[in-house]
C-alpha cells in the first residue's frame, strides 16, 4: 500500500462514517419530529455500524503500521521502501544514500543492547530532522539505513550527506549513564536525466560500493554516478 492508496483508503473510511453519521442525525431529527419510536431501534443499529467501522479502520492501520515500519526506530522497513522506490527514482535526478554506522558492533559489545538501540532510534531521529518531505527513509538492515532522494542532482545529495554526517559527529548519544559519539559513513548513487534507469538493483550495487570505500575511512562520504 503506498501514500496515495493510504490516503484513498482513509477518505473512504471517513467518507463511510460521515453518510453513517448523516443518517443518524436524520433519524434523531425525525424521532423529535414525528415521534417515531422505531427510530431508537435504527439509531442504535447505526451506532453499532459507526463504532464497528472505526474500530476495523484503526485496526487496518495498525497493520499497516506493522506491516511496513521498523519497530525499533520506527522508520519505514526494507518492504515498504522498495515498494515506493519505483515511482521515486521517476523523479530525476535521483540520488540514493546507503547510511552506516561506523564501528556499531563495539556499541553492543561495550555498553550492552539496551545502548545500542537507543543509539539506533535517536540516530533515526537525526535523520527524519535532516530529510525533506518528499524523501523517503528506512532501515535497512542492522545498523544501515537508506534515503532515496527525489529530484535531487549529486550535488544537493553530498549537501545532505555531509549535514547528517556532521549532525551525527556532535551529538552525544546518552543513555542509562552512559554517554556516546559515533560517526556514519555514506554511500551516495545519483542518476540524472541523461542516464538509464532499467536496472534499480544497481542503483544499490552502485551506493553500496560508494558506502565500501567511504568506510575505509570511517567518518566520511563517496560519491558514485550512475
Amino acid at each position: 500500500m503506498d501514500l496515495r492508496k493510504r490516503k484513498a483508503n482513509e477518505l473512504t473510511l471517513v467518507v463511510l462514517i460521515s453518510a453513517d453519521l448523516s443518517s443518524w442525525f436524520i433519524v434523531l431529527f425525525m424521532d423529535k419530529r414525528y415521534a417515531l419510536n422505531y427510530s431508537l431501534i435504527w439509531m442504535f443499529i447505526m451506532t453499532v455500524q459507526i463504532m464497528s467501522k472505526v474500530f476495523f479502520g484503526v485496526w487496518v492501520y495498525k497493520l499497516y503500521k506493522e506491516a511496513y515500519t521498523d519497530i525499533l526506530t520506527g522508520l519505514y522497513n526494507r518492504r515498504y521502501f522498495y515498494k515506493r522506490l519505483p515511482n521515486a527514482i521517476m523523479k530525476i535526478p535521483f540520488s540514493l544514500l546507503l547510511i552506516d554506522i561506523d564501528n556499531f558492533k563495539s556499541i553492543n559489545d561495550t555498553y550492552g543492547h539496551v545502548v545500542g538501540d537507543f543509539v539506533l532510534r535517536q540516530f533515526a531521529d537525526i535523520l527524519r530532522s535532516k530529510a525533506r518531505k518528499d524523501d523517503i527513509i528506512a532501515r535497512w538492515g542492522g545498523e544501515e539505513f537508506v534515503m532515496a532522494l527525489p529530484q535531487t542532482g549529486v550535488d544537493e545529495a553530498f549537501h545532505i550527506a555531509d549535514a547528517i554526517r556532521r549532525a551525527v559527529e556532535g551529538h552525544y548519544f546518552c543513555c542509562e549513564g552512559v554517554t556516546c559519539n559515533i560517526t556514519v559513513s555514506i554511500g551516495i548513487a545519483s542518476i540524472d536525466e541523461r542516464a538509464d534507469i532499467d536496472d534499480i538493483e544497481q542503483f544499490f550495487v552502485t551506493a553500496d560500493k560508494a558506502l565500501y570505500k567511504a568506510k575505509e575511512n570511517k567518518n566520511y562520504i563517496t560519491v558514485a554516478k550512475m
